[in-house]
């Protein structure tokens, strides 16, 4: 089994916050989870990361939505070629 290197990232979704609808219920505007996952990726991708979204976990702080999990090193794939001489 290969080694991974990993790093954990919280990212705070500004544009969406929890508002309520009466005293037992609050909710958020529609949003796009994919849209925000491709927000992160950009971010992380200068340190050649990306987000693994499998652990992915979404935590609320003061009705600010959070998105919190681990994102793995962007490994290159490596391939073997033939040559063949002519």
């Amino acid at each position: 089994m290969s080694e991974k290197n990993i790093l954990g990232f919280s990212y705070k979704v500004t544009e969406v916050t929890l508002n309520a609808i009466d005293e037992n219920l609050q909710i958020t505007q529609r949003f796009a989870t994919k849209a925000v996952i491709d927000i992160i990726n950009e971010k992380l991708k200068l340190q050649n990361f990306k987000v693994d979204e499998n652990t992915l976990r979404v935590k609320y702080v003061n009705d600010q939505l959070f998105l919190e999990g681990f994102a793995t090193e962007i490994k290159e794939h490596k391939s073997v070629g033939f040559l063949s001489g002519r």
